[in-house]
């Protein structure tokens, strides 16, 4: 194409666009299209704000379950098997449940001691490894509910003193 038939086809392009820009038949559109602009926009703002929302409450959960994994791995364990003592385990789900081993008010709304799991590993007869996890927790985002169900997992190697009553 040549730039003369190029201006040719814009030409009439302009031309067609104005004698029917104040027609009977144009009247409405920008209803029509505000319409359907709006709601394609709504529904994209709605899954935006439900998926930011759930990736900010996961992303506390990892943040309390760490904190308690690592309370975990240096806090002295006080039992000769892999159970935990009551004490301990207490301890370490109240770090997970109110970021301190003694009980405060809660960090997580609707987060409570059942859905907090600790297993303790151990290697040669000592405590080796400490894992903190959540089951059983639900993020309730604006359109779906997500259940956890052994996530998030944080292991920790065990670093603290054995002392075994």
């Amino acid at each position: 194409m040549t730039a003369s038939s190029i201006l040719v086809v814009a030409r009439w392009l302009i031309n067609r666009m104005t004698l029917h820009a104040g027609t009977k038949a144009c009247r409405g559109v920008a209803i029509v299209e505000f319409g359907v602009g709006a709601g394609l926009l709504l529904a994209a703002f709605s899954g935006t704000f439900a998926i930011g929302y759930a990736l900010i409450r996961y992303d506390q959960l990892v943040t309390a379950v760490a904190q308690g994994a690592r309370y975990a791995s240096m806090a002295p364990y006080d039992s000769q098997t892999a159970t935990p003592s009551a004490s301990y385990s207490s301890a370490v789900k109240n770090m997970v449940l109110y970021g301190s081993p003694v009980q405060g008010s809660a960090a997580l709304g609707g987060l409570t001691a059942a859905n907090v799991n600790l297993v303790i590993s151990f290697s040669n007869g000592v405590p080796a490894s400490v894992e903190v996890s959540l089951t059983g927790y639900t993020i309730n985002a604006l359109f779906q509910a997500f259940r956890l169900t052994g996530k998030p997992r944080v292991t920790y190697p065990y670093q603290g003193v054995w002392t075994p009553a």
